[in-house]
């Protein structure tokens, strides 16, 4: 039982740890986006990169303490799996608008390459540790439904057998 609660509490650090990677790279991509939107002439790629980082400050923020709480039943895989198709399609949305062509000439038109490849760097960072925190909360999930079977079946055979049928 003790490896059981190690790999558990195990799997709550990196869930958290994910969630936070996936919280900076959000902050870092709502900034400079933001500031695209802000001073350059844009289109609904960047406006689409905008408002999941946004969603994503706000939900992720009690990602860093509800995972350690005993009532967590692992409620942030589906918003990790949600999410990361959506991180997936602003990262493609980044690459086609700044690999495809030159990057001085995409939109945002004016805007500092190293500032759209910073972005789309951050978004794949984003992708990457939203698909971690995923994969670690099922296996997670299983492990807790794998370990929690047996003590069910061992109190079904005992109310059985007091029973007498």
């Amino acid at each position: 039982m003790f490896s059981l609660s190690c790999s558990i509490s195990i799997s709550k650090a990196v869930v958290v740890g994910s969630h936070f990677l996936v919280w900076i790279s959000s902050a870092i991509v709502a900034g400079i986006t933001a500031y695209f939107l802000n001073d350059f002439p844009h289109d609904t790629h960047l406006v689409f990169e905008m408002v999941i980082s946004a969603l994503v400050l706000g939900f992720w923020l009690p990602s860093f303490v509800v995972p350690f709480l005993d009532a967590y039943k692992f409620f942030y895989a589906p918003l990790n799996f949600i999410f990361s198709y959506l991180w997936l399609t602003a990262f493609i949305f980044a690459a086609q608008d700044y690999n495809i062509s030159e990057c001085e000439y995409t939109a945002p038109f004016g805007g500092k390459c190293a500032y759209k490849l910073t972005g789309e760097s951050f978004m794949f960072i984003g992708l990457f540790f939203t698909i971690v925190a995923f994969l670690t909360e099922v296996m997670s999930w299983k492990l807790a439904a794998t370990a929690a079977t047996p003590a069910a079946q061992k109190e079904a055979r005992q109310s059985v057998e007091s029973t007498g049928v």
